[in-house]
């Protein structure tokens, strides 16, 4: 008897440990993982598009001023190669060396533009990045994810796990 007490005993102790121990488990984080698709949402969100748009208009501004002083330069070229002008040799010496000085200016307009726009593309892009970082810490603060992934970082994530329009939602949301 004292026999089928102890096995009574130890297994009522064992059915209350097994509850509260189910209980502590349940109080562990949840592991949640969330994959991101960075170049889609830089293509895709609305202040992306704006900034490209704007970064367009630039360049297309920057690209004018160039065309223009490249059309300068060819008719000028072609006044000097002309066999019918009517240049002194004087005049002809003066034309030449002043094409050559505005084609060395227009090579270093040129290679200036090159760098001031390709350091506004970089902060134009760092800038989206940071905001678009942001917005991935209020989503992960507001529905706990544990672990967010750079889709173009890992070989194969399933579907569900995708996020990426949840930040573009949210991004545009915040930029309104």
């Amino acid at each position: 008897m004292r026999r089928s007490l102890a096995w009574i005993s130890a297994l009522i102790l064992m059915l209350t440990a097994v509850p509260a121990w189910a209980a502590s488990a349940s109080k562990e984080p949840t592991l949640k993982i969330g994959v991101i698709d960075t170049a889609r949402i830089m293509r895709e969100s609305k202040a992306a598009k704006s900034a490209a748009a704007t970064f367009q208009k630039e360049l297309e501004a920057k690209r004018a001023i160039l065309t223009a002083k490249d059309k300068e330069l060819r008719l000028l070229d072609t006044e000097l190669k002309n066999p019918d002008s009517k240049l002194t040799a004087d005049a002809r010496k003066n034309k030449t060396d002043k094409l050559a000085q505005e084609v060395k200016e227009f090579k270093r307009m040129q290679t200036d533009l090159d760098e001031e726009l390709k350091k506004r593309d970089s902060e134009l892009t760092r800038k989206l990045i940071d905001e678009i970082r942001q917005v991935i810490r209020t989503l992960v603060k507001n529905e706990n994810f544990t672990l967010i992934l750079e889709k173009g970082s890992i070989v194969h994530a399933d579907d569900a796990i995708n996020i990426t329009d949840k930040v573009i939602k949210l991004y545009d949301s915040q930029k309104k």
